[in-house]
């Protein structure tokens, strides 16, 4: 059995020149079938590696997108190298809400039980246009819209969100090319995968870094923990598993991933740091569709060691939630029958019950002692609160609370967002934030997209348990009648008195010490709806309350699109039921 594993060129895959096409073809479907095979290949993925004297048409659906790697890694790195407290501020439980974000070093699923995997990682998904999101949550149920975003981008590295979004669409394109090769090259249809592969498809992408220490500073972690009955747990980078979708494209800028050849024997897979030369797993949904003449490559792992860092690219290349995974009839003969390990299953019920193993390993060793963490990072609590502007009388509307925390002072409409309800900060800013003040959310619709946008976020420390993170939205009416629309609802009784005030004389004497060192700013970026900036800081507050110690900052800020708020409110009315 050779030691190399075959390198596939996505240009020659797409290539005009038939002959050329067919060759790497054929090569594609020796690396899927042939039992003496390594079982995985490599992608080139770069643009000029074919042979054939055609000029490429960039135009075409199957054109191969260009990879920037270096670009990638650098606005990962950047994240990565953020103090812990800021990384954690994006932290998620990963699958629950599948909305992407932060998973802290030693929090990661243990595939294997008694395994602990020293590895951070920032996860995305794939992003819909809000509306077209709401429209699947209408049409197929609220299930069907999870992991289609969007992603809480970090706002301290702005440039995050644009690389991850053009290696993420990259790495589209190039699933789009091999769903249709793997089906021509084992005789099937051409979109014999391909029409599963949708908008809902299972396709996150993850940014990871595997730490360097030494054995030591590993286990460190350990030290004064039980013993499991079935022995120590074992530091790895990732443990033994294989992946769940249809297959992954992995790119790593050092060595650390290893294989299973269909031998049983493991090896390391090579890196190219600086070129867009990807390793190709295969994965369960595959192996379930060709009755095992595909296999799902196993794979693993090494913690970092040697004094270098580890980052690595994951995509993984799913089909849509609903897709029925079941051996296709071409692949069920009497030397290999059907069996019930490929019993059918859907591509989301398979994802959903795999996590869940991975889960419940991690959740038995912090409940048993036995793990280096006693417990997983807790999101913060977060919070949304919206300014209202009339721009034509130069105006903030306030409301003087009349119970609670802020009896006696002035704020704006400001709500809790509670992870569970998965409902956005802008979502709850202007529904529930705004209803509990008895006004109108449907206002917000009659609004222009510039004229409601987040214009502030700030951690604050001291005024809850653990820091917590307030959204600020600033909603500029510039038409009396919208304003009007607003207040429909205002006669009936609240806990807040609403009040207008000149944007000149805002009583930041009656209001929370907070609120005087942001509001000048980003009230003025609202009223400059061009302004593609958002305002960020921390705020620290003492024992009585008072304000301690501050820090702001001006960031570049993509805003990003928001949904019609009537199907927001539809949705909350139909959680409610």
């Amino acid at each position: 059995m050779g030691d190399v594993a075959p390198r596939i060129s996505l240009a020659r895959l797409v290539d005009g020149d038939a002959d050329v096409a067919r060759a790497e073809r054929e090569k594609l479907a020796d690396a899927l079938t042939n039992a003496r095979g390594v079982g995985w290949f490599e992608l080139d993925a770069r643009a000029s590696t074919s042979t054939s004297t055609s000029t490429p048409d960039a135009t075409r659906d199957d054109a191969v997108q260009t990879f920037d790697v270096h670009a990638t890694y650098d606005a990962a790195r950047a994240f990565f190298s953020l103090p812990d407290r800021t990384k954690c501020l994006y932290v998620h439980t990963q699958y629950a809400n599948e909305s992407g974000g932060y998973v802290p070093t030693l929090e990661e699923y243990s595939y294997r039980r008694n395994t602990a995997a020293l590895v951070e990682s920032f996860d995305v998904v794939r992003e819909l246009d809000p509306d077209a999101i709401e429209a699947i949550r209408d049409e197929r149920g609220d299930d069907a819209a999870r992991g289609l975003g969007p992603v809480d981008w970090p706002v301290e590295v702005p440039r995050m969100r644009t690389a991850f979004k053009a290696h993420y669409a990259a790495c589209d394109a190039a699933a789009r090319i091999l769903f249709r090769e793997f089906a021509r090259a084992l005789g099937l249809d051409d979109d014999e995968f391909l029409r599963h592969f949708g908008d809902t498809a299972h396709c996150s992408m993850r940014a990871m870094r595997y730490p360097s220490a030494s054995p030591t500073d590993a286990e460190a972690g350990l030290k004064g923990r039980k013993r499991s009955k079935r022995g120590a747990v074992e530091t790895v980078g990732i443990s033994e598993h294989t992946d769940f979708e249809f297959f992954t494209i992995l790119h790593q800028t050092v060595e650390g991933l290893e294989l299973k050849r269909r031998d049983g024997t493991w090896c390391l897979a090579p890196a190219y740091p600086s070129e867009p030369i990807f390793t190709v797993i295969l994965s369960d949904a595959f192996e379930i569709f060709t009755n095992g003449v595909v296999r799902a490559t196993p794979h693993r792992v090494r913690p970092s060691q040697n004094g270098k860092d580890r980052l690595s690219l994951v995509r993984f290349n799913g089909l849509n939630d609903d897709a029925v995974v079941a051996p296709l009839s071409q692949f069920i003969t009497r030397k290999n029958p059907k069996t019930r390990a490929y019993a059918p299953r859907t591509q989301g019920d398979h994802v959903g019950e795999s996590v869940t193993r991975a889960s419940d390993n991690l959740a038995e060793m912090i409940q048993n002692a036995t793990y280096p963490k006693t417990e997983l990072t807790k999101p913060p609590k977060r919070f949304a609160q919206l300014l209202v502007v009339d721009a034509s009388t130069r105006r903030i509307l306030l409301g003087k609370h009349t119970r609670g925390e802020f009896e006696g002072r002035y704020t704006g409409f400001i709500a809790p967002v509670e992870p569970e309800e998965d409902f956005l900060p802008v979502d709850v800013a202007r529904t529930k934030a705004l209803s509990n003040a008895n006004l109108n959310p449907i206002a917000c619709d009659l609004l222009r997209e510039d004229d409601l946008a987040e214009r502030g976020r700030f951690v604050f420390d001291g005024w809850t348990e653990g820091p917590a993170v307030e959204h600020e939205f600033v909603a500029v009416f510039r038409k009396t009648q919208d304003v009007e629309m607003l207040l429909v609802e205002t006669d009936a009784q609240g806990d807040v008195i609403l009040t207008w005030f000149d944007l000149n004389d805002i009583p930041y004497d009656d209001m929370p010490d907070d609120d005087a060192k942001w509001y000048p700013s980003c009230l003025a970026a609202a009223l400059d709806s061009s302004r593609h900036k958002i305002l960020v800081g921390r705020f620290s507050f003492g024992d009585d309350g008072a304000l301690e110690d501050y820090e702001t900052r001006e960031m570049e800020y993509a805003h990003p699109k928001i949904s019609n708020v009537r199907r927001v409110l539809a949705r909350r009315d139909r959680a409610n039921q």
